[in-house]
């Protein structure tokens, strides 16, 4: 019995020995005891059982310092699993060295002047200024909110302007069901372009479907061409030279009645629709600027407009402008025969019942310039109802509008602030140079001495009506061509 408690007692101190050596073993071969020897853990001495490591240096993910072994500490590593990526400017969860914008304003880093500031992305003029603190973008001496364009350095406005000009036309349903066919010349960031060849006809300076620069606003101008043999771009010198000054022109095609397209016996009719033409023509633009398209941006809808004509456009800006008739007028000239008056009186008369005066202006125009303006033989005493300033311009050997048919026009204004220019040697056709070519200029002065008159003119009378800066230092032009009454 002895002997048999003694081996009993043996293998009992036998198994505790065992016991002790396994977990005194197990604390030898597997430090952390994560299942793995220590032989083979990358972090023996923290628990690291799936032996993750990012950077494979041996160091295991738990106890590395720099997992993915970019250099950057973990504890400041926005991607620390991530080799290409440290940091996260924007916070978008797109690492800064994959992040096509930076900073999160929006504009691509190689675009952005400042790619580290969220609040700036250009600097117009080089000054190391962000736009939006600089209180004078382009550098041009001008406070911003004293500037028209304060993103385009100022010009003199007796030489071509600093925007480049595009022009392209477009077509939309007016307010009276017709399709109107527009031409609109635009300020274009365009280095390069292709010369407009107007309807296949006539060369222009501006680039043809060039891309339109809406970075800032411009105001409007709506031109109105003559009647009968005239077009939306026949006095294009004079809309290219605006246009470069920072003008937005809108010019339609009257609908029965222009070059391409004209019906005498609808005359009563054109006459009421054309300034209408030129109210939805506005419009228009207003849409395309106010919408997403590429339009976007470029003009402030609730500035209003200018308006400009030659010959019958002349007649559209004036009407447009608030000049009025008399009910009574037409119809003592269709008691005296005349259909056209009786025509013009009904088609009123039928959609605007019981009124005694045929009204077509629109309040948001500003400016009226009428070039050898046209009466439409309807036009007298209702001129008197004009109330924006006016600048008149015609030649004093115009056998189409002849001078004292202009004159007449002229004495019957009685706006505050009217410019009446005679140039000397000028005719009907020279304020719509395709006419000269068409029809003759012979003993005319050149057609450039009075396209430089009318630029000159135009551009001042408009400049300092906008109260632009410095326009009241220039005058209209003084030259032995042109008389001012």
């Amino acid at each position: 019995m002895e002997a048999n408690r003694r081996t009993a007692g043996i293998a009992v101190a036998i198994a505790a020995i065992l016991l002790i050596s396994i977990f005194t073993m197990s604390s030898v071969f597997d430090s952390d005891d994560d299942g793995v020897y220590n032989w083979s853990d990358n972090c023996p001495e923290t628990s690291n059982s799936n032996q993750d490591d990012a950077d494979a240096d041996d160091s295991g993910d738990v106890c590395d310092d720099d997992d993915d072994g970019d250099g950057i500490d973990d504890s400041e590593d926005m991607f620390p699993l991530d080799a290409g990526e440290s940091t996260d400017f924007d916070a978008d969860g797109v690492g800064d060295n994959s992040d096509p914008d930076f900073d999160g304003d929006g504009v691509k880093n190689g675009e952005d002047s400042f790619p580290s500031d969220p609040a700036e992305w250009l600097d117009t003029d080089g000054d190391e200024i962000g736009d939006n603190a600089d209180a004078d973008d382009d550098g041009d001496g001008l406070d911003d909110s004293a500037d028209p364009f304060p993103l385009t350095p100022k010009s003199a406005l007796d030489e071509l302007g600093p925007f480049r000009v595009g022009t392209d036309d477009f077509t939309f349903t007016a307010s009276t069901g017709i399709t109107l066919k527009v031409q609109v010349w635009y300020p274009t960031s365009d280095e390069t372009g292709e010369r407009v060849i107007y309807d296949n006809l006539y060369p222009g300076d501006a680039w043809d479907r060039a891309t339109p620069d809406c970075s800032q606003t411009h105001p409007v101008v709506l031109y109105s061409h003559g009647t009968g043999s005239g077009l939306r771009w026949m006095s294009g010198f004079l809309v290219e030279w605006l246009t470069s000054h920072g003008f937005v022109v809108v010019a339609p095609d009257h609908v029965d009645d222009n070059l391409f397209d004209f019906d005498f016996y609808k005359l009563p009719d054109t006459l009421l629709r054309r300034p209408i033409d030129l109210r939805d023509s506005y419009d228009w633009m207003v849409s395309e600027s106010e919408g997403g398209g590429e339009f976007s941006g470029c003009i402030a809808g609730d500035a209003g407009y200018a308006v400009m004509g030659h010959s019958g456009g002349g007649y559209t800006s004036l009407t447009a402008s608030g000049a009025t008739i008399a009910i009574a007028n037409l119809t003592a000239e269709c008691d005296d025969g005349e259909d056209a008056a009786c025509q013009m009186r009904d088609t009123w008369l039928e959609a605007n019942p019981g009124t005694d005066t045929i009204d077509l202006s629109d309040d948001r125009i500003w400016a009226t310039v009428a070039l050898a303006p046209w009466t439409g033989l309807v036009l007298d005493e209702g001129l008197a109802d004009i109330d924006t300033p006016v600048m008149v311009l015609t030649g004093d050997i115009d056998e189409t509008t002849n001078i004292s048919m202009v004159t007449g026009i002229v004495d019957e204004i009685e706006t505050d602030e009217l410019h009446f220019g005679i140039i000397a040697g000028a005719g009907h056709h020279q304020f719509s140079p395709l006419g000269c070519e068409t029809y003759g200029c012979e003993g005319q002065i050149e057609n450039n001495i009075t396209m430089d008159l009318t630029n000159a003119s135009v551009i001042v009378f408009f400049a300092q009506l906008l109260d632009w800066p410095d326009a009241d230092t220039y005058a209209f032009p003084e030259t032995e061509y042109i008389e001012w009454q």
